[in-house]
């Protein structure tokens, strides 16, 4: 027989995982008689609700390194994805922005589990991995062999699809632009996106980096150097959708046309991504989605679930989709350079 989750219980009664979380917690937004049939029901399904966790009165502790980390809106909609998750399983979150590896043990007593979002100090690491409390990782990178759970997203992946896609399209001639540098899963996609590419007959590839994701001038400088040199992308990849509208502004200032000339992919699909003319085309990443799942798996280890019963910790890496826009279409099957506002400085004149 399956286990009895709270799920099980809410489709039983038809009404809301929220609406039973909240009754079988004690918490205020129920009716006593939605109270009642709720635990009527928990005991008539065979619900263990000792194996609930965490503790009552135990708080799940959110850590990121810094504010300016706890800013971006990837770590943001991660938070948020953690925040909805702990609230329908009726407990409560604190959120805290430090890089002090010793502030676990003040917070040890009182916390039922701590989830670790965005880049992080070795020393936080290591303090985690030490801790007796049950801890998951929501960032590209962790430490080889860390002996804590891991969220991610399958950066490397996504990579390879856009390749294939945009090769699909006609696309030959195609670049990779980073935007600033030192961004892990950039560099991540850019492997499974130069994979795929090395892999496909006749397929080229260049890749450019600026200084800041909204630097024009280098994105500029960058295009202008590849022409010189022969080489007319039809196609670019870019490491966010940050990176992505600076590269469809820039362009279509220097004369260009997007998509009819130079198709732009981005990554992530934020809100940005349909806030441009023409909207992006853009991996859209389930950050939301990482942030339930590490409170999920969170959960999972704090109340020593029999499906993570001798399991050794888990590298769990969530699928992302292409969205396609307006930005992306065929590859151009002709040269735009007549096009470029810039022609005479491509000449060298």
């Amino acid at each position: 027989m399956s286990r009895v989750t709270i799920q099980t219980i809410a489709d039983h009664l038809g009404i809301s995982k929220f609406a039973v979380s909240r009754a079988l917690t004690g918490k205020t937004g129920v009716s006593e008689s939605t109270r009642l049939l709720v635990h009527n029901a928990a005991a008539e399904l065979g619900y263990d609700q000792k194996r609930r966790s965490p503790e009552t009165g135990k708080t799940i502790e959110v850590i990121f390194k810094d504010r300016t980390v706890a800013s971006r809106e990837l770590w943001i909609d991660v938070q948020h994805g953690v925040d909805s998750e702990v609230v329908l399983n009726g407990h409560t979150m604190a959120v805290r922005w430090t890089d002090d590896p010793t502030i676990l043990k003040r917070l040890e007593q009182n916390a039922a589990g701590f989830v670790l979002i965005g880049p992080q100090r070795p020393e936080m690491f290591e303090a985690i991995d030490k801790s007796p409390v049950p801890a998951v990782v929501v960032n590209h990178v962790v430490p080889p062999l860390l002996g804590i759970d891991q969220i991610s997203a399958t950066d490397v992946e996504a990579g390879v699809y856009v390749a294939r896609y945009l090769a699909d399209l006609g696309h030959r001639r195609v670049v990779y632009a980073h935007g600033r540098m030192g961004y892990p899963g950039r560099f991540a996609r850019l492997r499974g996106f130069s994979e795929a590419i090395s892999a496909i007959e006749g397929m080229e590839l260049r890749e450019i980096s600026f200084a800041d994701d909204q630097a024009a001038d280098d994105l500029r400088d960058c295009l202008l150097s590849m022409v010189r040199a022969g080489f007319e992308p039809t196609a670019f990849f870019c490491g966010s959708d940050g990176v992505a509208v600076t590269v469809v502004s820039e362009l279509m200032r220097l004369g260009l046309r997007v998509p009819e000339d130079v198709s732009v992919i981005g990554h992530a699909d934020y809100s940005i991504a349909t806030q441009i003319s023409p909207q992006l085309t853009t991996v859209h990443m389930p950050h939301r989605q990482m942030g339930v799942a590490a409170v999920r798996l969170l959960l999972g280890r704090a109340s020593k679930s029999p499906d993570l019963d001798g399991l050794p910790p888990q590298r769990v890496s969530l699928v992302p989709r292409l969205v396609e826009r307006q930005s992306s279409g065929p590859a151009a099957t002709r040269s735009w350079r007549a096009r470029l506002r810039n022609l005479t400085t491509i000449a060298g004149e």
